[in-house]
């Protein structure tokens, strides 16, 4: 009986803990994304590599889907990318086929198996503008350093959510 009590009172814990909140998401105030409503534009500035986060792979610091990048429909995205770290690193917006989600939102894979020397090296940085063009959930992923015939390269988690909704106002969300 005394095992059954415990798995019982376990499961209780887990269920109450999954419903208190754990993995909680909020927004947040970052320095990095600025947002001209009257044009509608976005600048955006994205550390690759920023600090030792998932084994320095991150954008500002997070990795795996924690960070939300979230856009109106029909704003334009200028994107500065800074490599702060010690390896090349790519840049793309991507849908869930790896194709680039918009014209101009970084490097195709395609393009990246096309040149040994794609993406952008430590201490440099590139420029990309895109217009968000199409409602939906990418990725900003960092596919250059992990392509393979995979369906999904593996990228050491390199990546993080970038929403285009049809309202509301540019902001960051993270979650833990």
């Amino acid at each position: 009986m005394g095992k059954r009590l415990y798995a019982a009172l376990g499961a209780a814990a887990l269920g109450a803990g999954l419903l208190s909140g754990c993995g909680t998401v909020q927004t947040i105030a970052v320095p990095w994304l600025h947002t001209d409503t009257a044009t509608k534009t976005v600048s955006l500035t994205l550390n690759a590599g920023y600090n030792s986060a998932n084994g320095y792979a991150n954008f500002n610091g997070y990795a795996n889907g924690q960070m939300t990048i979230q856009v109106p429909l029909g704003y334009r995205v200028l994107v500065t990318y800074n490599n702060v770290g010690g390896i090349p690193f790519g840049f793309g917006v991507y849908n869930q086929f790896q194709q680039l989600a918009f014209q101009g939102a970084g490097d195709s894979v395609s393009s990246m198996l096309a040149n040994a020397g794609a993406g952008v090296l430590p201490g440099q940085h590139a420029k990309w503008q895109f217009t968000a063009s199409k409602v939906g959930s990418y990725r900003i992923e960092n596919l250059l350093d992990r392509i393979d015939q995979q369906t999904r390269p593996e990228n050491f988690g390199m990546w993080v959510r970038f929403d285009v909704v049809r309202g509301g106002a540019p902001k960051v969300t993270v979650s833990n």
